[in-house]
């Protein structure tokens, strides 16, 4: 512990104030993201500063602007996202110190992997929002490089579905049906077929898509769920030239994985906090031993700030779903209805945009956003 000195004692009351601080406009974001206030959010993060939670801004802005459906500056912020957070993984050492004497918000945030991995999802929403397939593609197969490396985290089907959604438009067929594989072996009760990625029926009378080897033509559309007026939809009816097309299947909520997430970090976080608090106990030895009357104060300071660091990515959405379902030929709109688990209409929408098409496939998204 020798490195620790009153050099680097001094400043711990100044970073306490800066951590503090640095998050009022982002919760402000927040706020009016959820209050469905869009540009006002994309403007309080209009300028982001460069400070430890960059990439969780980032994160942020870039999804005020992808529900805005201004996918190019979207794409901008999660693409600089993911850059920095590669930079990351050999992490400051400076920032490492500091963190040791007051908390790991003090380290650049990156995120637990879920997170990480779903700046390529999004990145892969945006560009088949654009009809952009190859790009799609090229996004898809980092998901499944990422999908590799979990260890003990949580695996994703919605992950591995659109993973091997975009391989599959850009032809790809065997990466694409292992992705698929994948998500039938974590989810069978989504019913999932192995190979195509089409739903099967969860009852002879359900309305599915075709068969393999069958013709039709086919709407592919996301779906976040975020709940409307104290309601949590359980899935979505999709409905075109007063038909019901078929309903979504619900593959993941982002709570499960924060939580199980924060489970595995959990004994890597209980070994560090050990660490640090003997590091503290070292500073507050070396303050004593200069100035007995700075040690009560840094005692207070330093301990006070012993507690976990709760950064997130908070505008991902609640639930995420997917509808896979024939429709028509020429298909210029529809309609999504929210439903609840007892199926009353939590929320109605009409989707123009994104409406983009690949052959016989459809491809859009929505979320019930306010």
């Amino acid at each position: 512990m020798a490195w620790v000195s009153h050099k680097t004692i001094l400043p711990v009351s100044i970073l306490l104030v800066v951590a503090g601080c640095a998050t009022v406009p982002l919760d402000d974001a927040r706020r009016n993201f959820y209050c469905g206030q869009l540009v006002t959010a994309d403007q309080t993060l209009s300028s982001l500063p460069e400070n430890a939670d960059r990439i969780l801004n980032l994160m942020e802005r870039g999804m005020i602007r992808h529900v805005r459906q201004d996918y190019t500056n979207s794409t901008a912020d999660w693409l600089e996202a993911v850059r920095r957070e590669k930079q990351l993984e050999t992490h400051s050492i400076s920032k490492a110190g500091a963190s040791m004497l007051v908390n790991d918000s003090l380290l650049n945030f990156r995120g637990y992997p879920y997170e990480q991995t779903y700046l390529h999802v999004y990145l892969a929403r945006n560009y088949l929002a654009q009809g952009l397939w190859e790009d799609a593609g090229v996004e898809a197969r980092s998901i499944a490089l990422k999908m590799e490396k979990l260890e003990e985290f949580p695996d994703d089907p919605y992950c591995h579905y659109l993973a091997g959604f975009c391989l599959e438009l850009c032809g790809d067929d065997s990466n694409s049906a292992m992705q698929f594989r994948q998500t039938a072996k974590l989810s069978p009760a989504l019913r999932i077929d192995r190979e195509t990625g089409r739903f099967l029926p969860l009852s002879p009378s359900s309305n599915a898509p075709p068969r393999p080897g069958t013709v039709g033509t086919e709407l592919v559309c996301f779906l976040d769920f975020d709940g409307y007026n104290g309601m949590m939809p359980e899935y979505a009816e999709i409905y075109a030239e007063g038909k019901l097309l078929g309903t979504s299947r619900t593959f993941v909520n982002t709570l499960s994985l924060e939580t199980e997430s924060r489970e595995r970090m959990k004994v890597r976080r209980t070994v560090k906090s050990v660490g640090r608090l003997a590091v503290k106990g070292a500073a507050v030895l070396a303050a004593s031993s200069r100035n007995n009357d700075l040690a009560p104060l840094l005692l207070m300071l330093l301990f006070a700030t012993e507690t976990e660091d709760t950064r997130r990515w908070e505008t991902l959405p609640a639930k995420f779903a997917v509808a896979r379902v024939l429709c028509p030929e020429t298909l210029r709109e529809f309609q999504v209805e929210f439903k609840s688990f007892s199926g009353s209409l939590v929320k109605r929408l009409t989707v123009t945009h994104p409406l983009v098409r690949k052959n016989r496939i459809y491809v859009s998204m929505c979320r019930d956003h306010p």
